[in-house]
């Protein structure tokens, strides 16, 4: 599995943020994927992918300020870039 890369300037900011806020930013970003209409171009995969991706490291991030993810198993699914 590819692990995702994820700003670490973005990962320090929704680690400190209010836990509401993370949890409004996933519940916005679940939103927009749902109303994301028929797929049909390569541009259009790649910024679903790309909004997935964001989505998955919301949850992961949300897992890991809850105690239910360990930093090494976060480590394991996103890569954090510079």
């Amino acid at each position: 599995m590819d692990r995702i890369l994820f700003p670490r300037s973005n990962f320090d900011l929704l680690r400190n943020c209010p836990l509401d806020q993370l949890e409004e930013d996933i519940s916005r970003t679940s939103i927009r994927l749902k109303l994301q209409g028929d797929l049909q171009t390569d541009q259009d995969r790649g910024r679903y992918k790309a909004e997935l991706d964001k989505l998955s490291v919301f949850k992961y991030i949300s897992q890991l300020r809850k105690g239910k993810l360990s930093f090494e198993d976060f480590g394991q699914k996103v890569e954090l870039t510079a």
